[in-house]
This record gives structure tokens, sequence and C-alpha cells, in this order.
């Protein structure tokens, strides 16, 4: 059933026109483009920032709540306890909040996204970030 509704969601944002990407083998989502900002204006969404203290001091989304992914393991706590609240999970380029959502996904986080591309796409397209 998990399955079922997860494809049903892919559709659904799909026929709104969304970049998402299909679930990856670990069950996460990739997004950028207009559904990364889709999801980071959403008030409902959590922002999971995994990089550094140093690289977030200097440009971050915001409402982002920061957790090294080298931490996260340790610091599960400080993400939502609901585990059905959606989490947006995003580095400098996307390859250590892909590991970060793969974890989350294993610790039964059940609506993870990754922003593909990480904050350097972000800004990139022109985005605004907090600093």
């Amino acid at each position: 059933m998990n399955g079922l509704l997860m494809k049903l969601k892919h559709l659904w944002l799909g026929l709104l026109g969304l970049a998402v990407s299909a679930p990856s083998a670990g069950g996460f989502s990739g997004v950028r483009g207009d559904a990364a900002a889709k999801l980071a204006a959403d008030p409902t969404v959590f922002l999971l920032d995994v990089r550094t203290p140093g690289e977030h001091a200097e440009a971050r989304l915001t409402r982002s709540t920061l957790v090294p992914v080298d931490e996260l393991a340790g610091r599960l706590s400080e993400l939502p306890a609901d585990k059905d609240k959606p989490i947006l999970v995003y580095c400098a380029m996307g390859g250590r909040s892909a590991r970060a959502s793969q974890l989350l996904i294993e610790k039964g986080w059940k609506t993870v996204y990754n922003m593909e591309g990480g904050i350097t796409g972000w800004k990139a397209e022109g985005r605004p970030v907090e600093r």
C-alpha cells in the first residue's frame, strides 16, 4: 500500500508540473527547481540542512534546521517526532543530503525529499537564501 501511495503522490505532483524524480532505491525522492521551492515555502515541511555550521552561516534556506550529516544519527530527536511529516533535506550539491535522506528513510520517516543540486543549484536558479 505504501508503494501505491508514493506513486499516487508522484503522479499528483507530476500533474502539477513539478520536477520530482521517482523514489530512489532507498525510498526518498529527489526534487529540484520549482518543486523544491514549493516544498521550501510550505510551512508544514521540515527543512533540514546537513552541511557544516560554517556553510550554514554563509547561506541557508529560511526556517532550516542545521544537523550536520556526520552528526545526524545521534541527533534524530531534533527532527519531527511525527514520522509522517515531510522533510526536505539539502546540502551544498546533493551528495550529503542523499546520504541523510537514506538514513531518515531507514529510521522510519515516510516522506523525505532530497534537494538535488543542493543550495548551490538553488542559488544558481536565483532563489533566495538567508545569511
